[in-house]
């Protein structure tokens, strides 16, 4: 679906920065911003040659595809450390990746998008999960993101599938089917559980929602592991301690609200 963007340079820098960031990670060729923004070539280019004056996109020699650039990652990386359920969250869930002794993820939503602004390791030699801090993706495709899902209401749920199906398809080894099952199931048990949904058949995955006080999703928080590496009493230990941790986050983010007003 295209966009309806009003007149002027900043609306249309805002729409291929979005259409970028949407894009594949190795960046996106001329013709396929030209193709996804509707936008005439001549403006595309003149916009990206702002933008890369800024700092802002950066274009690869060889491969000619442009993609975000460090310039707009330090900006990002500000607005997340400025977010108060990072703030939060960061000693909670710091102490839960050493409990667990596996990574732990903090993911928000951003419209249609996913946006991961905490990465927990442990000291473990082994973390299992690719993610990272900045990682943006279509909303839905993370264990963060299904166990959101599971606390919206369900035609949200479903418009936002509906919205982002075709971006979902974009993905390499993505697998409708089992999508739509771990949904089914997030929504049914109020986490989600994540297995080889995409690439990597290998990892597995629980996450749960941190809510606002109206039950309202605002945050997912995730622990990646190997497939078949937790027994069932440590499996279910997991999710006992993602779901304290959802907690007691939920609660010091509402409690310092309370506190200052």
């Amino acid at each position: 679906m295209q966009k309806n963007i009003s007149p002027g340079s900043l609306n249309r820098a805002i729409l291929l920065i979005e259409t970028i960031a949407n894009g594949s990670r190795k960046g996106s060729t001329l013709s396929e911003l030209v193709a996804r923004t509707s936008l005439p070539r001549p403006t595309i280019y003149r916009v990206l040659d702002t933008l890369i004056e800024h700092g802002w996109v950066k274009r690869d020699e060889i491969s000619a595809r442009y993609n975000l650039a460090l310039g707009l990652a330090a900006l990002g990386y500000s607005a997340i450390s400025r977010n108060p359920i990072e703030n939060i969250a960061t000693t909670h869930l710091s102490i839960l990746a050493e409990q667990l002794n596996q990574v732990v993820y903090l993911g928000v939503r951003s419209g249609l998008d996913m946006i991961c602004i905490g990465r927990y390791e442990s000291t473990s030699q082994i973390q299992v999960g690719r993610g990272h801090v900045g990682m943006r993706g279509p909303f839905g495709m993370t264990p963060s993101c299904l166990a959101m899902m599971a606390k919206l209401p369900h035609e949200e749920v479903n418009a936002i599938i509906h919205a982002n199906l075709s971006r979902y398809h974009r993905i390499e080894g993505f697998d409708e089917i089992g999508f739509r099952k771990a949904v089914d199931n997030a929504i049914r048990n109020g986490y989600s559980t994540y297995d080889g949904i995409i690439v990597d058949h290998t990892t597995s995955a629980i996450g749960v929602a941190i809510c606002d006080p109206d039950n309202y999703p605002i945050a997912g928080i995730a622990t990646t592991f190997i497939t078949g590496w937790l027994d069932d009493s440590q499996w279910h230990n997991c999710l006992q301690m993602l779901k304290k941790a959802a907690e007691n986050i939920a609660n010091d983010l509402y409690t310092k609200e309370v506190q200052t007003m």
